[in-house]
């Protein structure tokens, strides 16, 4: 082959080879921590993408701990390799999950497909989707929590009785907004404009005598995801020092006042206070 030619091919090869990775780092980026509601690309999960030009792709992942719950570990690399394998141009995928006590378990069960029951046998006593659905739930608890707090926030005539009537046409066009919607697609609930925002896991709305106390614990639920987001963020960054560079900031999301905000992370405006926060939940 003439020595252009060649120069050519290794140029096209290595544009592929570029965009193959990005492709598979977008595909990476559906996949959630179930506890955190964030993206693993976002956290700094992802430590590696590796694509051959025939399309063999490994992808090595990283946790903040080597004893984060296994489900939750089981979960995301499992999710990482059902997203990689979808794409139209792999040939092999190769999930690798590091530095974890079940490290070496994990691996074993994804490379043979074994599914959650299959990898962990006896252990595996609730269900994968059982565990999911908890944190769908979760999640959908908090990102209401957030519309809401915007919707309170804008009209100060508002009080918390009022959000009985709020319908989903009425939140304002924000990320918050649209994190909502995704959430309740994912558990089923209606996104038409005119469903009601405050609801139940089943898309009941709450009787109006419990609304206040429906969001204060909406309210810690949405604090207890936050504080363990920010924990989390910090504890990778502390075992793995130039994770930092593959972590995304986080996307803004209101404070509501007199509440304490996570060290590290900045709110414009506001005193820069220590939390503590609390250990991740281990559901075995």
């Amino acid at each position: 082959m003439p020595a252009s030619h060649a120069s050519h091919a290794s140029a096209t090869s290595a544009v592929s080879g570029d965009s193959r990775e990005r492709s598979a780092r977008a595909a990476l980026d559906t996949v959630f921590d179930p506890e955190l509601d964030e993206p693993i690309t976002d956290l700094g999960f992802v430590r590696a993408v590796t694509v051959t030009p025939e399309g063999a792709l490994t992808v090595r992942l990283r946790l903040p701990t080597s004893f984060c719950s296994p489900n939750f570990a089981y979960l995301m690399a499992s999710d990482s390799k059902d997203a990689l394998t979808a794409l139209p141009w792999t040939r092999e995928v190769v999930v690798v999950l590091d530095d974890h006590h079940d490290s070496d378990l994990i691996n074993r069960g994804l490379a043979a497909d074994a599914g959650y029951r299959g990898t962990f046998g006896a252990e595996a006593e609730k269900d994968l989707e059982e565990l999911r659905l908890t944190f769908r739930r979760k999640a959908h608890t908090a990102a209401m929590e957030r519309a809401l707090t915007l919707v309170l926030r804008a009209d100060p005539d508002l009080t918390e009785e009022d959000l009985h009537d709020v319908v989903l046409g009425d939140l304002p066009d924000a990320a918050t907004s649209g994190a909502l919607l995704r959430r309740r697609e994912a558990l089923g609930l209606g996104v038409a404009p005119t469903d009601p925002v405050l609801v139940d896991e089943d898309g009941r709305r709450y009787p109006l005598g419990e609304i206040p106390l429906r969001l204060r614990f909406a309210r810690a639920v949405r604090v207890s995801i936050d504080g363990n987001a920010h924990f989390c963020r910090g504890l990778l960054r502390t075992r793995y020092p130039q994770s930092g560079a593959d972590q995304s900031p986080r996307a803004g999301e209101p404070v509501p006042a007199g509440e304490l905000v996570p060290a590290g992370e900045l709110v414009p405006g506001r005193e820069l206070l220590h939390l503590t926060a609390p250990p991740k939940e281990n559901v075995s």
